[in-house]
């Protein structure tokens, strides 16, 4: 037993000891940091998006347009605000709500963005918030415009027909030849066409239908204009319906502003606890994330069994390892220090966690919820329980596959299949979180090399008890009947000089005595 924890040891500190482990753990939080600033620098970098309207019509779908963009700019500066609040802010001082309305935190809707505006907007805002700042917090930028409407060239605005200003319109939108924008020449980003009957109605069969505006752009993957520019048309339609029912045009922003309020409930539970909070949405989705991060953590620490089983074998270390210890060993030494190495990344994503909800009063509530969820339930244990059974698996046939190969190219060749076997189930993933006890579930679950991913999606569902206890059984023989298949191979193959074929592995596999 000493010399396998010996082993342990050795392979655990070989990896969380060294500089590149080390390194990880200063990175991972760097990188969260780093890579959110990199997308706010590369949003305030993107060049705005230039567009034209070519508008046949009598309404004013320009500016509806206009004011649909300005509205969500707004809406993005005002949630920007609250979420720089929850940062920078005094946490006190957010708790006591000493910054005034409607600056401090609130939520975003148009009533407290026409306050907002009507009360300084931007400018105004930092005034009010100085006093109840932390020291040394960064200052407050709001997003520039994006998106901006220009006047569409002179030869387009004149021509009569929308075929006619798409043509015109051709070489500026493949960038040949430049539009005139407020600050000088400008490419052209997209263009709407909307033709001369664009929202009257005329009947075509049995249905009354209305001609299509058109949006060109060579980019259609981002969707932000266009949709801006959907929303401001369906408006303004909706605008003239009302008028034409005789009510005022605010009366459907009004109606806009409404929202049903709705809450969970899950019939299983007693009156009083029936409602689903916080802790309620965190025990639902928490099954699935620790899910994906058990895939992802079981397949790092196998291709570190994999890698370091290869190197030691191609170096021949494994022979100066085997003149003291055995091969059982050093196999079971492996195991148990890789394994540890995989449960010491998730400790440190909890402690981080935990860490990052003191520091942010915002994320607290919800880290409160994962401790919770994770401590107070079984969920841990689940967790922790077929953790060790999908490492028992996984990492026995990683071993094996090291020790039958004598580099990364030879080991590639089997490495395909086992990679697709491990992520095989991903595409099943939603239908056996949105069904949980459905039969893809079930399937999955009877599965032995799944069965772990599948019990811990469903953990949250009460699936059938009998139908966990048949599968987990049906898993731990089918574990100890591979871990003694894979552990057969990895002793008779580690010390090989060359690799077996598949004709030998199957021989060292059925081979009784070692």
């Amino acid at each position: 037993m000493t010399q396998i924890l010996l082993i342990a040891w050795r392979e655990y500190k070989q990896y969380v000891l060294s500089r590149g482990f080390l390194l990880f753990l200063v990175m991972f939080p760097l990188g969260f940091m780093v890579g959110g600033a990199a997308i706010g620098f590369a949003e305030q970098a993107k060049p705005a998006r230039h567009f034209v309207v070519f508008d046949q019509s009598a309404g004013e779908y320009g500016r509806a347009i206009d004011q649909e963009i300005e509205d969500r700019r707004q809406r993005r500066i005002l949630a920007a605000w609250d979420a720089y609040l929850e940062f920078s802010a005094d946490p006190e001082a957010l708790a006591q709500g000493l910054i005034p309305a409607p600056f401090g935190p609130a939520g975003v809707s148009r009533a407290r963005l026409e306050a907002y505006a009507a009360a300084g907007g931007v400018a105004a805002a930092k005034k009010a918030a100085a006093p109840y700042l932390k020291e040394g917090a960064t200052p407050f930028f709001a997003s520039r415009k994006a998106l901006v409407r220009i006047d569409a060239p002179k030869e387009v605005a004149a021509a009569q027909s929308l075929e006619e200003a798409a043509d015109l319109l051709r070489p500026y939108l493949l960038e040949d030849k430049k539009v005139i924008g407020p600050d000088g020449p400008v490419d052209l980003f997209a263009a709407l066409l909307i033709p001369r009957d664009f929202g009257a109605a005329r009947n075509e069969g049995d249905q009354a239908v209305s001609s299509e505006a058109q949006y060109w752009s060579r980019n259609i993957t981002d969707g932000v204009l266009r949709d801006a520019v959907s929303t401001a048309l369906d408006s303004t339609l909706r605008r003239q319906l009302v008028s034409d029912y005789g009510l005022e045009a605010t009366v459907l922003d009004d109606i806009r502003d409404v929202t049903a309020p709705i809450g969970d409930y899950r019939p299983d539970r007693q009156e009083d606890a029936a409602q689903l909070g916080l802790r309620d949405q965190v025990e639902i989705f928490l099954p699935a994330a620790l899910t994906y991060m058990l895939v992802v953590i079981i397949f790092g620490v196998g291709n570190l069994l994999l890698t370091n089983t290869i190197e030691e074998r191609s170096n021949k270390i494994v022979e100066v390892l085997l003149s003291s210890v055995t091969a059982d060993q050093l196999m079971f030494g492996k195991l148990i220090g890789i394994g540890a190495v995989g449960l010491t990344l998730p400790s440190v994503f909890l402690v981080g966690g935990s860490i990052a909800a003191l520091a942010v009063p915002a994320s607290a509530e919800l880290m409160g919820g994962v401790m919770q969820t994770l401590f107070a339930t079984p969920l841990f244990a689940i967790y922790l329980f077929y953790f060790f059974c999908a490492y028992a698996i996984f990492a026995m046939i990683f071993l094996a596959i090291g020790a039958i190969s004598n580099s990364m190219q030879d080991a590639q060749s089997y490495m395909g299949p086992v990679t697709l076997l491990m992520f095989a189930p991903l595409p099943f993933v939603m239908m056996v979180y949105q069904n949980p006890n459905g039969v893809v579930a079930s399937v999955l679950t009877w599965i032995p090399i799944y069965t772990p991913y599948a019990v811990l999606m469903r953990a949250a569902s009460d699936p059938p008890l009998w139908e966990i206890i048949g599968a987990t059984a049906f898993m731990l023989v089918f574990a100890w009947a591979l871990a003694r298949v894979m552990g057969r191979i990895f002793r008779r193959a580690l010390l090989q000089a060359a690799p077996p074929k598949a004709k030998d592995i199957l021989k060292l596999a059925v081979r009784r005595r070692d």
